[in-house]
């Protein structure tokens, strides 16, 4: 990584899925950059998406689309056992 490049890189980031008969969009295209150093604080009302962002963030879930790049690495193309080492 480095030191221009955003520790956390979020582009088009959709997570969907069923529940019973209803096809819920929990991400809808979200796009983020944070920067080495940054704070945040991820607000909204309930349903809005925000424990999903957060297991997208931590590689606890994949998202259904969209590129997701951590400290320069593609998080899709890694293995099981290199997600639990980020964990």
């Amino acid at each position: 990584m480095n030191d221009q490049s955003p520790l956390v890189q979020l582009s088009n980031i959709c997570k969907h899925y069923r529940s019973g008969e209803e096809h819920v969009k929990a991400l809808d295209n979200v796009s983020l950059n944070i920067n080495k150093g940054e704070y945040l604080a991820i607000l909204g009302p309930s349903g809005s998406g925000k424990s999903t962002l957060m297991n997208v963030l931590g590689c606890l879930d994949t998202p259904t689309s969209g590129n997701y790049i951590l400290e320069d690495k593609q998080v899709s193309s890694l293995s099981n056992h290199q997600l639990a080492k980020i964990r």
